[in-house]
């Protein structure tokens, strides 16, 4: 039950309006609608720096010990407004409510309703970062309003914070002492609206257990009070409670939504192995009678004179050739070959693998550009791995078109080696990457979609990946070996 329908139940009348006249201005802090039939009645009071006018609807005027009552009951309600705000908001709120708010929503409404209360001045939120040791800007507010530069400066903030404060801060809720609150200078608002504050800030800190999440920090240009002190530390209890509720909704909804993931990839992976072992076996049936065909074709070729009969003939030995080609990429794929690995010389690799594009590289004016220390070694399967990096450098030919440069390099740290391939080329489209290794896919007209998946295959039975990402000035393929 909210505190005014308290005071309306104790004091036998409805009130109708709250009205607050202090340093900072005239306010509203609260209006409802009168009764029907019932005369409106004004009451005026003055507490300390603050003026009250108090209308109520009611029967009849009320008596001086109800009156009386009332204006005690009002005064909580205004000194505490900022904890009624708060609570009026979140339960206004079904986002905030359920925890599917974000944390700067949380922030803006709590913040709002500390300094719209008339009880501070200034109220920001800031989050601790345990590794830095320093608090990154959330959210502020105040009256008068801070500009948008001045609230984008204060979330680009950030406030190294000593070890003893965090100690203050991790022992804070140990005390049940209402009067316990931490002080610290301002250096927070003041770099931001370069006017120096006559009171200290009072800091209370949301956190689990001793693990510090962020802080929140209040402000008033009047002498503190309890009343002060105890609306910070309650509010940054219900700060960190709806915070949390935040985080375990949003750690469910992660969870939930990774084993999703999880159950989907499982199937696909699981259709892609009967998908595979089928395939597989076509391919190995089919690849016999092709080669047959291939045979057959072109001993054709050899034997009419007639032109066209010739010329069909070519086309269906070349056919019958990448179909060839197919079948094997097919059984490639299909097949785990377990890794002969052996240590081999970089170099010397490079040097069997450079003569297979000279004849490329002079026809398209391409530059193969090899940097490979002498004293270059992998642990692996040679065959295997040079199928790979020759696949990677034909692919990096056909993306240039012509004119361009092709540089590996190799790199060993960490306990892999590591061999880059790059290109002078456009670069791999956005929309493509995420299905650059799944098999059969591609962009290429005459490709098959396995070359990249079958060279994955390989390196991931060395224990090693493929992984790829777009420079300034093309793509770049990674080899990536474990050391032996």
């Amino acid at each position: 039950m909210k505190l005014i329908d308290i005071i309306n139940k104790r004091c036998n009348c409805k009130v109708t309006q709250v009205f607050v006249k202090n340093h900072r201005g005239e306010r509203i802090a609260y209006r409802d609608v009168p009764v029907d039939n019932f005369k409106e009645y004004s009451l005026f009071l003055h507490t300390g720096n603050v003026e009250l006018e108090i209308k109520y609807s009611a029967d009849k005027e009320l008596s001086e010990e109800a009156v009386s009552l009332l204006t005690d009951l009002i005064d909580v309600y205004v000194e505490n407004r900022a904890t009624w705000e708060i609570a009026e908001n979140v339960s206004k709120s079904p986002d905030i409510y359920a925890g599917r708010a974000t944390l700067d929503e949380m922030v803006k409404v709590t913040t709002n309703a500390l300094v719209y209360s008339g009880l501070f001045d200034k109220a920001a939120v800031m989050f601790f970062n345990e590794k830095l040791m320093e608090l990154r800007g959330i959210y502020m507010t105040s009256i008068p309003p801070y500009t948008e530069e001045q609230i984008k400066a204060f979330i680009n903030k950030r406030v190294p914070v000593e070890k003893s404060i965090i100690k203050k801060l991790q022992e804070y809720n140990n005390s049940d002492d209402i009067e316990k609150h931490i002080e610290l200078e301002d250096k927070i608002f003041h770099s931001i609206d370069n006017v120096q504050l006559t009171n200290p800030l009072i800091i209370a800190p949301m956190m689990t257990g001793n693990k510090i999440y962020g802080i929140l920090i209040t402000y008033s240009n009047n002498k503190y009070t309890n009343t002060h002190i105890f609306t910070t530390r309650s509010t940054a209890w219900l700060l960190n409670t709806m915070m949390m509720a935040v985080i375990s909704n949003q750690k469910y909804e992660y969870t939930t939504s990774f084993y999703k993931e999880i159950e989907s990839e499982m199937r696909s992976k699981q259709s892609l192995v009967t998908l595979g072992n089928y395939v597989a076996t076509i391919a190995h049936e089919v690849k016999n009678p092709l080669i047959s065909i291939g045979g057959f074709a072109k001993r054709l070729m050899k034997a009419v004179t007639n032109e066209d009969l010739k010329r069909m003939a070519g086309i269906i030995a070349t056919e019958s050739i990448r179909l060839e080609h197919l079948t094997e990429d097919i059984l490639s794929f299909s097949r785990k070959r377990q890794p002969k690995k052996e240590k081999y010389c970089l170099k010397n690799l490079f040097n069997e693998i450079k003569p297979l594009f000279e004849t490329r590289i002079a026809e398209n004016n391409f530059k193969l550009n090899i940097d490979v220390p002498d004293d270059a070694y992998i642990y692996a399967d040679i065959d295997q791995i040079k199928q790979v990096i020759v696949n990677l450098i034909a692919n990096a030919m056909n993306a240039m078109g012509s004119d361009g440069t092709v540089t590996i390099s190799f790199q060993e740290k960490d306990g892999k080696t590591s061999i880059m391939i790059a290109d002078t080329g456009p670069g791999i489209p956005l929309e493509v990457m995420p299905n650059l290794f799944k098999p059969f896919f591609t962009t290429s007209n005459s490709g098959t979609g396995l070359g990249l998946p079958i060279s994955r295959k390989i390196l991931n039975n060395h224990n090693g990946d493929l992984t790829v990402y777009n420079s300034k000035n093309g793509a770049v393929f990674t080899v990536t070996l474990p050391v032996e």
